[in-house]
């Protein structure tokens, strides 16, 4: 870097200007006063004195000036080292290239390298962004500038924070590594590492990510993620889960892919969208499917391909769900293409609840009553308040109407085509109590946050979502 030496030819310090060139028997320096105007190549320095060596060295004083092709350093003290071609301020200089400005208490330039290497309370200025840093190395010829130690990047849409980088100043694009940060007023994205592109507004964040909205109360982890600010769209995936933390309970989705839409002037939507081995938990509903959508702004949850959900003691099945929540919680449940219902019973079987399409209402977190279209069956346990079974009931019709009480059927109205038969426990064979389709899936539902990745948490490398 700026310390090195490299072989090369010799070439002059020319004395261009000065009004007044003094020598001493005291000293091995000629004295240059008044208008001073210094040549060492392409590189030029104006100041009010200096003390010249025999050509090989120059120390400036006073209005000092540094002009090498279109950039200009200003400082009020100066050495240069022809042998080195570098010059050195050791206490405070600003440096002007077209509209960026740089300013440092201490600076090393290296006039054949186009090399600037700067310390201590350094900022880097132009109508794009500010850098604050403390160690900062800028080549003018690639626009690049590496940073070490704490920085920060301002921005008109953001603020970046670093220990590590390098920023391209032509192409307004930044990396940032050893755990940077970057933020707006609502949102926060952190990361073992980012890069940052601002002409596109596009930002690419790896290993342990970490993304917090607090307009819309959403988290989004992983281990790769995208965020595209103008179109409001992000993604993460590897472990790849969101958390949507509405007081005073919070929704948990992990699945191979997890996107995120936000609400930008390009973008009116507002949803959680999770792609390939979805799996949820929220403390009154757990679900598993493909693909799963959560759209904040009507509180709608869309589950796809091969959906299951469980609720307190029912498991909801069927070729796509529809959840509405309201005041968080269940609001009402729509079962489209051979829709089925299971709970276990308080003894032993299964009531079930099989037909086409289902619609169900909720109350207080639980199944209040069903409406059932479409080849509607039945198969319930029918048991006296101690328990006692009467029989197992086996119905259907072309559609029903199922009334809930105490988490069991309490009464079934029929409609068309009505088959109804009581059957002694005895007399229903094991095969024959079981509805077609009938699948019993517990197994698979998550028993807690950690569940939704099959795994504990910790063992994925992702952190408490809490």
């Amino acid at each position: 870097m700026a310390a090195a030496s490299f072989a090369q030819e010799r070439t002059t310090i020319h004395i261009e200007h000065a009004n007044q060139m003094l020598k001493t028997l005291e000293s091995e320096a000629v004295l240059l006063k008044g208008n001073v105007h210094i040549r060492h190549d392409n590189t030029h320095f104006y100041c009010d004195s200096a003390n010249y060596f025999d050509g090989r060295y120059a120390e400036l004083f006073s209005h000092v000036r540094m002009v090498d092709d279109s950039t200009l350093l200003e400082t009020e003290h100066l050495t240069y080292d022809r042998d080195q071609h570098l010059a050195c301020y050791p206490n405070h200089g600003v440096t002007t290239r077209g509209d960026k400005k740089l300013v440092s208490d201490l600076g090393y330039y290296r006039d054949d390298l186009k090399e600037f290497r700067v310390f201590k309370n350094v900022v880097a200025t132009s109508p794009k962004y500010q850098m604050f840093t403390d160690t900062l190395y800028y080549n003018t010829q690639s626009e690049k500038m590496w940073f070490q130690g704490p920085t920060t990047i301002l921005h008109e849409e953001n603020t970046l924070e670093g220990t590590h980088g390098y920023y391209l100043t032509e192409r307004d694009l930044a990396y940032l590594d050893e755990h940077p940060v970057m933020y707006n007023e609502t949102q926060t994205l952190t990361a073992d590492s980012l890069i940052y592109d601002r002409q596109n507004n596009f930002a690419k964040a790896l290993s342990h990510i970490q993304m917090i909205d607090t307009s819309y109360k959403v988290i989004l982890r992983g281990q790769y993620a995208e965020v595209w600010e103008k179109i409001g769209f992000s993604f993460a995936t590897e472990n790849a889960y969101a958390v949507y933390y509405d007081d005073p309970d919070s929704l948990f989705i992990a699945s191979d892919t997890m996107f995120y839409y936000f609400k930008t002037e390009l973008n009116e939507e507002e949803k959680i969208f999770g792609r390939r081995h979805v799996c949820f938990f929220k403390s009154d509903m757990q679900g598993r499917c493909d693909t799963m959508t959560y759209d904040m702004a009507d509180s709608t949850i869309q589950m796809r391909q091969d959906p299951v959900l469980w609720t307190d003691n029912s498991q909801m099945t069927g070729e796509k769900i529809d959840i509405r929540v309201s005041n968080h919680a269940i609001d009402s449940l729509f079962q489209r293409g051979h829709a089925f219902i299971i709970s276990k019973d308080t003894v032993e079987g299964y009531n079930q609840i099989n037909g086409a399409d289902m619609v169900s209402k909720f109350v207080d977190g639980g199944i209040d009553h069903v409406n059932v279209t479409g080849d509607a069956k039945v198969i319930s346990w029918l048991r006296e308040d101690d328990t006692s079974l009467i029989g197992i009931n086996k119905s259907s019709s072309v559609r029903m109407r199922i009334v809930m009480k105490d988490k069991s059927i309490s009464l079934i109205k029929y409609y068309e085509n009505i088959d109804e038969t009581l059957y002694p426990e005895d007399d229903l064979k094991e095969s024959d109590r079981y509805l077609d389709g009938f699948l019993w899936r517990d197994d698979e539902r998550p028993k807690d946050k950690d569940g939704i990745f099959g795994v504990k948490s910790e063992e994925l490398g992702v952190r408490n979502a809490e």
